[in-house]
């Protein structure tokens, strides 16, 4: 880079962070699947960056392993399987509301991200004795 008013070239590495956020209102197995792939591609054009998934019902059973796919988090606002067309004329049902603290923990993550040390490579790591 060459500043304005100086003669003299600069040469700069910058991590720039990216940060994904997409939103959904219920999420089942193919909706994974498809957020876990545009996820994993975007973590192969820029590995810093981080993909966060929020939705709010789920439509997964707990035999999906949620490890195996490239989504640094899956935020449920309303902590609520998607039972909404199953139930919701029943007698006792309760739609829950969109829960603050999950806002609250979505802004502290991305901003501890945005914020964090990002200092990485390979003489970062040959100092500390790790490389990842």
């Amino acid at each position: 880079m060459n500043c304005q008013g100086s003669q003299k070239l600069e040469s700069h590495i910058w991590d720039i962070p990216a940060v994904v956020i997409e939103c959904k209102t219920y999420l089942d197995k193919t909706m994974l699947q498809d957020a876990a792939t545009a996820a994993e591609q975007l973590k192969h054009r820029s590995p810093d960056a981080i993909y966060i998934l929020v939705t709010e019902w789920l439509k997964l059973t707990d035999s999906i392993n949620l490890r195996k796919f490239k989504i640094d988090q899956i935020y449920l606002l309303k902590k609520q399987k998607n039972t909404d067309r199953e139930f919701p004329f029943q007698e006792g049902y309760v739609k829950n509301p969109i829960y603050a603290d999950l806002v609250d923990h979505l802004f502290v993550y991305v901003r501890d991200y945005l914020t964090s040390d990002w200092e990485g490579g390979i003489n970062f790591g040959l100092k500390r004795g790790y490389l990842i």
